[in-house]
């Protein structure tokens, strides 16, 4: 008779310690809303030492990890605004815009310039990530569904790891979450982080039919197709969700604030190849060298619908479970649609149209990690979609969002507008306008297809020793990063480089033979033709591995005694 008795009695004890406990999470949560600042700062610190513990665990070389290749055109065209010139524009003028100061001080080897660019990233665009999605979330859901969705920015990277196969770890590990964290020189996490402001923007004045906020969205969004023209994909999501609104005022000051960056982007073109690859004749393209800037039209009218199914069928190899990944977007935007359908609309149609563009693209393959990269900049979409599923729950949103209700957004001022349109608008037309298109051929050449600086800081001697040639020299220190050297020298014809003159920038590419790759400073050059010149090529790569890895800056021809 006694044990019914204490189980009656342990009962309400139990219920009592459930209130109290639930009363404590309650208070705390009501205190991390009331400081959302204090709360995001904390957060951004917690970040911080995550990438911090990651980039010291994962393989690294120095501050080099793995990048992908493009860091070094990107980096190199940078350099070449900062001198003034204007190299064969491959690449979106945004990301070279903002590395030319730094190139002033650190010079044209990507090695030096990691790691400012790295700190810029981690501790200037994350915190500004955390930010602009508890915004988001927040007009979701209330001010605690936006902490919750920030914490979860943070921990989800990580938590996920376990969810891959073992052996995809090295592809998602050490290649995917390095851009996705920001320790690269890509231009992709810095797409990621404009495009989720500016849709932070639009969606404001979706709600409040303010002009500013438009002009701002359509300010940031422009300077991101500024930074990666395929950004431009992200214009279907504020129309999308200006028709779900049935608020289509904002549509006409976003598209205006558009315009100045669509025509930086053309004359950034049309200076640097001589004429607009969009508009140029098949026969131009060939003659200009242009092959690789079909394809990528191509795949915006062409989409491969066979490569995104066999897309989808590697992400259930490698993968915990692929219908989770297929259908957190759709329950999501279910979810959001039931408390904002704009915002739905949005993020749908944001992550939607990247998926659809970016996943049928032949380089996008998730066998290879490279498919998360090509959807890096819908990320935020994507992640607010899967968030969301909690507020499937009867009720749960609703009681969220009255309890902690998220307040109403500050409306922009006239000053932070102008420096705005300053700085995203008037400094890179005046820059795209001024620089003079590359005319010496041995300031920048492309080495395997990706254009190079020409570092003079490189010192390289050359001896006779009988038939033989010496050839010596040193450069700069590149900091912790471990370097190696690939030398080159003219064939029996003599060719050194060949150019194309196009009216635009010159591209010119290197034909010298490669006679090896050493960690030393010192090559001897047994039997060369008479006449000869020699460069050096400073290469590294996260992996330090001779056999892999771009060469980041070459030496000046030396010609041999």
């Amino acid at each position: 008779m006694q044990a019914p008795e204490a189980s009656q009695r342990l009962l309400p004890t139990l219920s009592e310690y459930g209130r109290r406990g639930w009363l404590r999470l309650e208070q705390g949560i009501s205190l991390a809303v009331a400081r959302p600042l204090v709360s995001l700062a904390v957060l951004a610190v917690l970040q911080w030492l995550a990438i911090l513990v990651y980039a010291l665990t994962v393989r690294h070389n120095g501050w080099l990890f793995y990048q992908g290749g493009d860091q070094i055109w990107l980096l190199t065209t940078g350099w070449l605004l900062g001198q003034g010139e204007l190299g064969p524009p491959e690449v979106g003028y945004g990301w070279p815009l903002l590395l030319a100061p730094l190139t002033w001080l650190t010079g044209p080897n990507f090695v030096d310039a990691m790691p400012w660019v790295i700190c810029f990233n981690v501790l200037v665009l994350g915190p500004l990530v955390l930010f602009a999605l508890h915004e988001l979330a927040s007009r979701i859901a209330g001010a605690a569904f936006g902490l919750l969705a920030a914490v979860m920015w943070v921990v989800l990277p990580f938590a996920v790891i376990p969810l891959f196969r073992d052996d995809y770890h090295e592809r998602y590990i050490e290649q995917f979450l390095p851009g996705a964290l920001g320790l690269t020189g890509l231009a992709d996490f810095q797409s990621m982080v404009l495009l989720l402001v500016g849709s932070v923007f639009f969606l404001r004045a979706v709600e409040t039919r303010a002009a500013p906020e438009a002009v701002a969205a359509g300010l940031v969004a422009g300077f991101a197709i500024g930074m990666k023209p395929s950004n431009g994909l992200f214009v279907a999501a504020p129309i999308a969700a200006a028709l779900v609104a049935r608020n289509l005022r904002p549509l006409l000051p976003f598209g205006l604030a558009l315009l100045p960056a669509l025509l930086t982007l053309a004359v950034w073109k049309q200076r640097g190849f001589g004429s607009l690859p969009a508009f140029a004749t098949e026969e131009t393209r060939l003659a200009l060298g242009l092959v690789a800037a079909v394809p990528v039209v191509d795949r915006y009218v062409d989409l491969d619908w066979e490569h995104l199914h066999e897309n989808a069928n590697h992400l259930r190899e490698y993968f915990w479970s692929a219908r989770l990944l297929e259908w957190a977007p759709i329950a999501g935007t279910f979810a959001i649609a039931r408390r904002s359908a704009p915002l739905a609309a949005l993020l749908a149609t944001w992550f939607g149209v990247f998926l659809v563009v970016k996943g049928t693209t032949l380089l996008s393959t998730v066998s290879s990690g490279s498919f998360f990269r090509f959807l890096m900049p819908a990320f935020p979409a994507y992640f607010l979609l899967g968030v969301s599923i909690l507020l499937l729950v009867p009720t749960f949103g609703r009681r969220l969002a009255a309890r902690w209700p998220a307040k109403a957004p500050r409306p922009i001022g006239r000053r932070p507008m102008i420096a705005a349109g300053f700085a995203l608008v008037v400094v890179p037309l005046v820059v795209v306008a001024l620089v003079r298109p590359i005319e010496k051929p041995a300031k920048a050449i492309a080495v395997d297809t990706i254009l190079t600086p020409t570092d003079e800081r490189i010192d390289v001697s050359v001896e006779a020793d009988g038939e033989a040639r010496v050839v010596t020299w040193s450069h700069p220190s590149v900091g912790s990063s471990a370097v190696f050297y690939r030398v080159y020298r003219t064939g029996r014809n003599g060719l050194e480089q060949e150019c194309l003159d196009h009216g635009g920038a010159k591209e010119c590419s290197l034909e010298m033979v490669l006679l090896g790759t050493t960690r030393e400073r010192r090559w001897r050059d047994g039997s060369p033709p008479p006449d000869v010149r020699y460069r050096i090529g400073v290469a590294a790569n996260s992996r330090d591995d001779e056999t892999a890895g771009d060469v980041a800056t070459l030496s000046e021809p030396v010609e041999s005694p």
